[in-house]
C-alpha cells in the first residue's frame, strides 16, 4: 500500500494552526483535538527557536497558535515578542501549570491570548475553538475523523473500529473494535507510508473525554499511555482506566478520585453513629450476596476501627478521618481483584503463590505501599500519616507481616489498632461459623505484645457492651 491511499482530491479548505510545546504527547493532544473538531491543518513543533522561524518565513500567519509555555525557554522573550507584534491578527491560547508572577508579566501585553491551564485539557480548549469558530465555515462535522499514528501508539487500549480512508467518501476497516490492536499492527502502517487512520466521530469525542479524565495523571507521570477502555470490557480492564500503574508508580484519575471522596463521605456518616457491633455483623450477613468482598471490608473495618478508637477515648475528628481514608484506599488497587483481597498473611500469599500469574504476584506484594502513595498523591484531605496505617496494614507484631516486617516496637498504636480492625474483618466476611468468643481466643495468642493488648481489652469491653 503506498502513500497514496491516504491522497484525497477535493479536499476542503482548511485553517492553519501553530502547536508549540516541547512534549510530543502534548502536541498530539492538541492536534487531535483541534482536527477532530475543525478542518485544520496543525503544524507541530518543539521549540520556541523552531516556531518563530517557522513564522518569520510563513507566508501567512496561522489562525491560532497553541503555545505550551515553558519558563526559562531558549529565545522565550524573542518568542512571546514576536507574539505581542501579531497577537492583534492571531488568536493565542497559552497552555500553563500554576504560571508564576514573571510568567504573567511577560504574557500581559499580547492582545488576543487566552491562559488556560494544561489540567483543563482538552475540555477548555474544545470550548475555546468551538466559540472562536462558531459561525465559520471551518467546522468540521465529518462522520470520520483522523488520527495521526504517532498520536495513536500512545494510546493504550482504544479496541475501536479504525479505518483507512480511499477516497473523500469511501473508507476501509482495517481493526475491528473486538480486535486486540497493538502497536506492531499500527507502525506497520507507518512504515506503508501512511500518516493518518480514521475513526468514526462518536470514537473521536469518546477519546477526548477519556483523555480529559486522564489528564492530571499524564501531567504527573513519565512515560504515560491514555488508557482507553469500553464499557463492554471486564471490570478489571475497566478498572486499569480508574488506576493506572506507570513505571512502577500508581495514579487515580479524576473521576475515580471523586467516587472514592463521596464513599468516604457516606462511611464517615456512618461512623459517627453511635453503632453495636452485633447489630453491623447482622445488616452486613443480611445483605452479604449484595455487596462486593472490598465494599463489605472497608465498611466493616472502618466501623469497628472507629468503635475501638472510641474505647480507647482515642477518637477525634481527626483520628476518624485517619481510620476512614486507610480503610478505604489500604486496598484499593485490590478492589476487583477478590482473590487477592482475600489474602491475609504473607504465608497465605506463599501457599498460593504458584497459582498467581507475575502481575498479581506484583499488584498483591506492593498494594500496601502503592495505597499509602495514593494517599500521599492524591488524597491531600486525609490527615497527615494517614498513609502509614495504610502502608503497615498487613504488618504482624511478630515481625512476620509485610512489607516491612515490622516487629510491635515499630507498630504505632493506631496502626495496631487498624491492623486489628482488619484482621476482625477478614475473620467475620470469611469464617463460616463466626464469634466474638472465638475470635478474642486467636487474638490473645496473635496479639500479646505492646501497642496491641490495650486493643484487644478493649474489644473485649465493647464485646460486654
Amino acid at each position: 500500500m503506498s502513500n497514496s491511499t491516504n491522497a484525497v482530491k477535493n479536499e476542503p479548505k482548511k485553517i492553519s494552526f501553530l502547536v508549540v510545546s516541547a512534549s510530543p504527547y502534548m502536541r498530539g493532544i492538541l492536534k487531535f483535538v483541534l482536527e477532530t473538531l475543525l478542518l485544520a491543518e496543525v503544524t507541530e513543533l518543539e521549540s520556541e527557536e523552531k516556531a518563530l522561524s517557522f513564522l518569520k518565513n510563513v507566508d501567512h500567519s496561522p489562525s491560532m497558535i497553541v503555545y505550551d509555555y515553558t519558563p526559562n525557554a531558549y529565545l522565550l522573550e524573542d518568542f512571546v515578542g514576536f507574539l505581542k507584534e501579531h497577537s492583534k491578527f492571531v488568536r493565542i491560547v497559552v497552555l500553563v501549570d500554576e504560571i508564576r508572577a514573571e510568567g504573567k508579566e511577560i504574557l500581559k501585553e499580547i492582545q488576543q491570548v487566552k491562559l488556560m491551564q494544561e489540567s483543563d485539557l482538552p475540555g477548555e480548549l474544545v470550548k475555546e475553538a468551538q466559540t472562536i469558530f462558531a459561525d465559520s465555515p471551518f467546522i468540521n462535522d465529518a462522520a470520520y475523523c483522523r488520527i495521526d499514528i504517532d498520536f495513536l501508539t500512545k494510546l493504550d487500549g482504544i479496541n475501536k473500529n479504525l479505518y483507512i480512508r480511499l477516497s473523500a467518501d469511501k473508507y476501509i476497516k482495517i481493526f475491528n473494535e473486538d480486535d486486540n490492536t497493538n502497536l506492531l499492527d499500527i507502525k506497520k502502517y507507518k512504515e506503508k507510508g501512511i500518516q493518518y487512520l480514521y475513526v468514526n466521530r462518536e470514537t473521536a469525542m469518546w477519546v477526548l473525554t477519556q483523555i480529559q479524565k486522564q489528564i492530571n495523571i499524564f501531567l504527573k507521570a513519565n512515560n504515560f499511555r491514555f488508557v482507553l477502555r469500553g464499557a463492554s470490557d471486564s471490570p478489571e480492564k475497566r478498572f486499569e482506566q480508574k488506576i493506572l500503574r506507570i513505571d512502577d508508580e500508581v495514579h487515580v484519575d479524576a473521576e475515580f478520585k471523586q467516587t472514592i471522596d463521596k464513599a468516604i463521605e457516606n462511611i464517615r456518616a456512618i461512623v459517627e453513629k453511635e453503632q453495636k457491633i452485633e447489630h453491623i455483623l447482622a445488616v452486613l450477613k443480611s445483605h452479604k450476596d449484595e455487596y462486593a468482598f472490598f465494599t463489605q471490608k472497608i465498611n466493616l473495618t472502618s466501623v469497628v476501627a472507629c468503635i475501638l478508637a472510641k474505647q480507647l477515648d482515642w477518637i477525634s475528628k481527626t483520628t476518624m478521618d485517619k481510620l476512614v481514608y486507610a480503610s478505604v484506599l489500604s486496598d484499593i488497587t485490590l478492589a476487583v481483584r477478590p482473590e487477592l483481597l482475600k489474602i491475609q498473611t504473607i504465608a497465605e500469599f506463599e501457599k498460593i503463590k504458584e497459582t498467581l500469574s507475575d502481575d498479581d504476584q506484583k499488584v498483591f506484594l506492593s498494594h500496601p505501599k502503592d495505597a499509602a502513595n495514593l494517599i500521599k498523591r492524591y488524597f491531600t484531605a486525609a490527615p497527615p500519616d494517614t498513609d502509614a496505617l495504610a502502608y503497615q496494614h498487613h504488618e504482624q507484631p511478630d515481625g512476620h507481616g509485610f512489607p516491612l516486617r515490622l516487629k510491635a516496637e515499630r507498630i504505632s498504636p493506631l496502626s495496631a489498632l487498624f491492623i486489628v480492625a482488619n484482621d476482625f474483618s477478614y475473620y467475620f466476611l470469611l469464617d463460616e461459623e463466626p464469634n466474638m468468643d472465638d475470635f478474642l481466643l486467636k487474638c490473645h495468642s496473635r496479639y500479646d505484645y505492646m501497642n496491641f493488648r490495650k486493643i484487644i481489652k478493649a474489644l473485649e469491653r465493647v464485646k460486654k457492651k
